[in-house]
């Protein structure tokens, strides 16, 4: 931890992201990875491989955000696990908590958006800056923030084995997941 010491405040910042971006004001670095505390079971290689791909990142992308392809149809359904859709530069178009994209005559490879962020420091001084906009406040997906006022965010495949720990459900599975690993 470079001698940091864990911050708190009475004020609750509106996204995970938003806390981040405060406490990098008194931790200097050049780039900031960020997983967020649902997500237990994200590998550590995934985080190395964000952690790469932030090295790399083109002057107009501020931040990577790994994702895995669902395979379970309940999940493209669930309201709590976020899809993302991705362009063909690699940066995201759209997150959304509904299936996107709408398989309207096509059957469509659905994502799943994991909580594993990186930003640059540039990225994550923006971010702060930024206002929330309407579709970020209605389908609650931080990383909107950046898609909506035209930032890239580019989105990094991953291999992904575990779950989000959303519902008490989630939690369940969890210890069971943990229990059968044991």
């Amino acid at each position: 931890m470079n001698g940091a010491a864990p911050t708190c405040d009475d004020r609750r910042p509106p996204t995970g992201t938003d806390r981040v971006a405060e406490c990098a004001q008194r931790v200097q670095a050049d780039a900031y990875i960020n997983v967020q505390g649902d997500e237990p079971f994200i590998a550590p290689a995934a985080i190395d491989a964000a952690s790469e791909a932030l090295v790399h990142l083109s002057a107009e992308t501020l931040a990577v955000n790994a994702y895995a392809k669902l395979h379970d149809a309940a999940s493209v359904i669930d309201h709590n696990v976020v899809k993302v859709v991705v362009g063909e530069k690699g940066n995201a178009l759209m997150f959304s908590r509904q299936p996107i994209p709408y398989p309207r005559g096509h059957r469509p490879n659905y994502l799943r958006q994991l909580g594993l962020y990186g930003f640059t420091r540039s990225g994550l001084d923006l971010f702060r800056r930024l206002e929330q906009g309407p579709v970020e406040r209605v389908e609650g997906v931080e990383m909107l923030r950046l898609v909506e006022h035209g930032h890239g965010v580019r989105m990094l495949a991953v291999g992904d084995e575990g779950i989000a720990v959303d519902t008490p459900e989630d939690l369940e599975r969890a210890c069971a997941m943990l229990r059968s690993r044991s």
